[in-house]
């Protein structure tokens, strides 16, 4: 008797979530993080900037990088690749997160810092990679009791963070249809490990949105905690041989 396998969120550009969830179920055993989707079962922890399995980085793409500031930019672009054209809000949202999380690490970076930190990895840029990562468009497949796909909960951007998943909207009092609401209804019938959360639009602006990162803040301040105390991701390129923990 095959396993039944556990629901999957879909992240970022994907007009077709049913094929996603057809390939999962060939592969139920599979666990965490990929380039399109996360399995989602009751090991899955953090998700940050540095964990494996989002972005997949080749030796020889390394000779692109200059600095460590390229390897940030580079990391951000990915990140706005996978929102949809047009979707100012999401890809507002991400601009201004990255904003504050780059203050963040700036201030750390000027402290003294914990001797658990290896000072080869000290600098702002690199604890960049310790913030959690924003995943625009997620998408939870809903299905039946056989396993088949029914359809997904929509939301706008969701976070990883200790355990939970964090699903936010950006409605702005817009009218959600009612199978909508009916799936993140149902959503909620899965685990107890999501927190869904409506939060004001961002402002179209080309850098900083301090009253939406306040309120991010606010509804989720475990973002605020994202130093870890050991098995400090260092970037986004991981040898065969080097494994990292959240």
């Amino acid at each position: 008797m095959s396993k039944t396998p556990s629901s999957i969120l879909i992240y970022g550009i994907c007009e077709t979530p049913s094929i996603l969830w057809e390939t999962h179920k060939k592969r139920p055993a599979d666990k965490g993080l990929n380039r399109q989707y996360i399995c989602l079962d009751d090991e899955l922890s953090s998700i940050r900037f540095g964990t494996k399995g989002w972005l997949d980085i080749k030796p020889e793409q390394l000779l692109q990088f200059q600095s460590n500031s390229d390897m940030n930019s580079f990391t951000k672009e990915m990140l706005l690749s996978k929102v949809v054209p047009f979707n100012k809000p999401v890809k507002n949202a991400l601009i201004s997160y990255f904003a504050w999380v780059e203050a963040e690490c700036l201030k750390i970076s000027s402290r003294k810092l914990s001797m658990d930190i290896d000072p080869l990895f000290s600098s702002a840029n690199h604890l960049f990679f310790n913030a959690f990562l924003p995943l625009p468009h997620p998408k939870i497949v809903i299905s039946d009791k056989e396993s088949r796909f029914i359809g997904v909960a929509n939301f706008d951007l969701c976070f990883c963070i200790n355990g939970r998943t964090f699903l936010l909207t950006f409605s702005g009092g817009q009218f959600i249809r009612k199978t909508e609401l009916t799936f993140r209804k149902k959503i909620l019938k899965i685990s107890d490990r999501f927190v869904l959360l409506d939060l004001s639009k961002p402002r179209n602006a080309d850098d900083f949105d301090r009253d939406f990162t306040s309120q991010l803040l606010n509804k989720i301040p475990t973002l605020k905690q994202f130093m870890p105390t050991e098995g400090l991701p260092h970037g986004i390129y991981y040898p065969d041989n080097l494994t990292s923990s959240a």
